[in-house]
């Protein structure tokens, strides 16, 4: 399971006021939490809504010299503008593995360049499964958005490994069927594309309702069993480690039950058992 650690990011109002006043203890902070706590990459988004490309190609620079300098974790450049990203791709100059964030369906210039970006590079690119119109609220719909992304990768060269498709989640609050059309979304992926990864943002399934961390937490367990590979989260929340931990558990991909146990040794389910 890759978890992609999303605590560095601008629509968080700490860390836009931290981009805003060059505060590098915060980010610092934020970065090594995410670490520590087993993040595999570590999101980078520095669009605090000034509407300045230059402004945000500098602030996304400036992130990625602070993560350089304070984790030896993988990088995600998470930014709107493919000129914004070209700019943070050239900054970073190879200096430690990184991934696209992100494209969708609409399939418009901006995507081409972030595709053609990613080829050149031949790094990991997340795309999303919704276009134009939004997200379907269907799987198959769903799925012929991945397809026809697929289809402008492959004539652009980039490997079909390095693709991450998120099918999407709209909340359960707004539709009950939905965490049932992600995860025969997130299954039918890895039938039809079996060389591509998924991933998603979690805590969408749970915008409007009351005690989320158990909705997040019940939801990735789920979508771990339906074959997720990623997933772009908090890790240092404790229900967080522990959904990973039995999502990996119920899929079959914890041999010998070796990191369930491990995890119980080192007090990451302090529960006693009833």
């Amino acid at each position: 399971m890759i978890i992609i650690g999303e605590r560095v990011n601008a629509t968080r109002k700490r860390i836009r006021t931290a981009i805003q006043q060059k505060d590098t203890v915060t980010i610092k902070d934020e970065i090594v939490m995410q670490d520590m706590a087993g993040a595999h990459y570590i999101d980078l988004n520095a669009g605090t809504g000034s509407g300045v490309i230059q402004q945000e190609k500098d602030d996304l620079c400036w992130l990625i010299d602070i993560a350089l300098e304070c984790t030896e974790k993988n990088l995600v450049l998470d930014a709107a503008g493919p000129e914004i990203l070209q700019a943070a791709a050239k900054h970073l100059d190879d200096r430690r593995p990184w991934m696209l964030n992100s494209i969708n369906g609409e399939l418009s210039s901006r995507s081409m360049e972030i595709i053609e970006l990613a080829s050149k590079y031949q790094v990991p690119l997340i795309a999303l499964a919704m276009d134009k119109k939004g997200i379907p609220p269907e799987t198959d719909k769903r799925l012929a958005i991945c397809e026809a992304i697929l289809n402008e990768v492959r004539k652009r060269g980039l490997s079909e490994e390095l693709i991450f498709f998120d099918p999407l989640v709209i909340p359960i609050a707004t539709d009950t069927n939905q965490a049932l059309v992600t995860f025969k979304t997130i299954e039918r992926i890895n039938e039809l594309f079996p060389q591509v990864k998924t991933t998603l943002g979690l805590t969408n399934i749970s915008h409007g309702l009351k005690k989320r961390f158990f909705v997040n937490g019940a939801f990735l367990t789920t979508a771990v069993c339906f074959g997720l590979h990623s997933a772009i989260l908090d890790p240092t929340q404790k229900s967080i480690q522990q959904s990973v931990i039995m999502g990996n558990l119920l899929a079959g991909k914890d041999k010998f039950c070796r990191k369930f146990s491990r995890a119980i040794r080192v007090g990451l389910f302090e529960e006693e058992e009833r």
